[in-house]
C-alpha cells in the first residue's frame, strides 16, 4: 500500500504520474507473479460465491492488459473452463466510451487505439443489452480502501458505469459487481480525489486479497 501523505499536494495528473512510476517500477516476473495471486484471490472470494448464489454460470466483463497493468487472463481461463461468458471492453469509434463484446479466446483480441488490447470486431459480437454483466473487471492507476479509483483520465469506465447500473432487476441484487484489479501497491491509504460521477467500486482486488466495500461506503458514482 502507498501512503497517500507522500503524493500530497497533487492533482489529479500528478497522481497519475506518480502512481505510474510506481506501477511501472514492479519487476515485469514479479507483475506475473502477483497477477496470478490477483486472478485467485476474485475467484476464490467474489465469482465461486457469485455461482453458488445465481446457480448458473456467469457473464463476467474483464480487460485484457496493457504495458504494466496487473493481467487477469489467468481469470479469464478459469471463467472459461466454469463455463462462463466473458466479455471484454473496447473502445468505440471517435472515443464515443466503451462497448463490451464477448471474447472466446485469447486469439479474439487485437490492438486497439494506443494499442491497449481489445476484441477484434471481426472475430467478436457485441453483448447482449438485455443480458449484462454479472461482474465487472475495472483496470486503473490507484484504488483506496473506500471504493475510489483513479483511472487514466478519459472517464470510460465512469461512464460504462452509468451505462450498464441501474437496472431495478439487477440493483434489487446488488448486481453487477464493480471489482477493481490492481497491485497492492496500487492501493493508496485514505482517500483519492474524487469526483462525483466517478466510478464508485464494490470490491478492490490486489496481490493481498480482497477488500470488500459495503453499498453504504460507496456513495453516488
Amino acid at each position: 500500500m502507498t501512503d497517500r501523505k507522500l503524493l500530497e499536494p497533487a492533482s489529479k495528473p500528478e497522481w497519475r504520474r506518480r502512481m505510474m512510476e510506481i506501477r511501472d517500477g514492479i519487476d515485469p516476473k514479479e507483475r506475473g507473479r502477483l497477477s496470478a495471486r490477483i486472478c485467485e484471490a476474485v475467484e476464490a472470494e467474489l465469482l465461486r460465491p457469485l455461482r453458488e448464489r445465481l446457480g448458473r454460470p456467469l457473464r463476467i466483463a474483464l480487460f485484457a492488459a496493457f504495458k504494466s497493468e496487473a493481467s487477469p487472463l489467468a481469470l479469464f481461463e478459469r471463467c472459461s473452463e466454469a463455463g462462463d461468458r466473458t466479455y471484454a471492453t473496447r473502445m468505440l469509434g471517435g472515443g464515443e466510451g466503451l462497448e463490451l463484446r464477448e471474447v472466446e479466446s485469447v486469439n479474439d483480441w487485437s490492438a486497439g487505439r494506443w494499442g491497449v488490447p481489445e476484441p477484434d470486431p471481426s472475430r467478436t459480437r457485441p453483448m447482449d443489452k438485455k443480458l449484462p454483466p454479472d461482474a465487472v473487471l475495472v483496470p486503473g492507476l490507484a484504488f483506496d480502501a473506500s471504493g475510489g479509483r483513479l483511472g487514466y483520465g478519459g472517464g470510460y469506465y465512469d461512464r460504462l458505469y452509468q451505462e450498464v447500473t441501474g437496472r431495478a432487476e439487477y440493483e434489487s441484487v446488488g448486481l453487477p459487481l464493480w471489482i477493481g484489479f490492481a497491485f497492492s501497491a496500487q492501493l493508496v491509504e485514505g482517500s483519492l480525489p474524487a469526483e462525483s460521477h466517478d466510478l464508485r467500486l464494490d470490491a478492490v482486488a490486489t496481490d493481498e486479497g480482497v477488500i470488500r466495500l459495503p453499498k453504504e461506503s460507496k456513495g453516488e458514482a
